[in-house]
């Protein structure tokens, strides 16, 4: 048996997974599915919060900046996961499979990754403080489902 091209299967991956993102980004716009966490951002959650738990004029004063604090630090998170999968894919392109510029790449992208998760956790539960139990049982149970579906950012 052959042993497998590492370059080769590293390539094929990367082409494989932007064909799949492309076909679902394609579907997602042409279908109109939204999320209201996803990048249409803070007026889809606004709809949502009132929708969905009955938010009152209070909460909404209260909710708010915590909001406005999470769109900007996740505007922020979005630019470097963007920056991150730029130089990796440079990396990628330009550099041998053994060097360091792309695990360092690679480590970029996953840790802005991971910031972005977090980021949105805190959001969450920053939230739930200034909901009523059953609200903020709905907010969690939202949360659990869209992160068991994928629809989380």
């Amino acid at each position: 048996m052959k042993p497998l091209n590492s370059r080769a299967w590293s390539i094929g991956t990367i082409v494989v997974a932007a064909l799949v993102s492309w076909g679902v980004a394609r579907y997602t716009l042409k279908h109109g599915h939204s999320h209201p966490h996803s990048e249409t951002g803070n007026a889809d959650l606004h709809h949502w919060l009132h929708e969905n738990l009955g938010i009152s004029a209070e909460q909404e004063a209260l909710l708010l900046p915590i909001e406005l604090a999470f769109e900007k630090e996740s505007a922020q998170c979005q630019g470097e996961i963007e920056a991150a999968g730029l130089a990796l894919a440079e990396a990628i392109r330009n550099d041998p499979e053994d060097s360091g510029e792309i695990e360092a790449s690679r480590l970029r992208l996953h840790a802005a990754k991971g910031e972005l998760e977090e980021l949105t956790l805190q959001h969450f539960f920053a939230m739930k403080k200034h909901l009523s139990p059953e609200q903020g049982e709905k907010l969690l149970q939202w949360t659990h489902d869209s992160l068991l579906h994928g629809n989380h950012r």
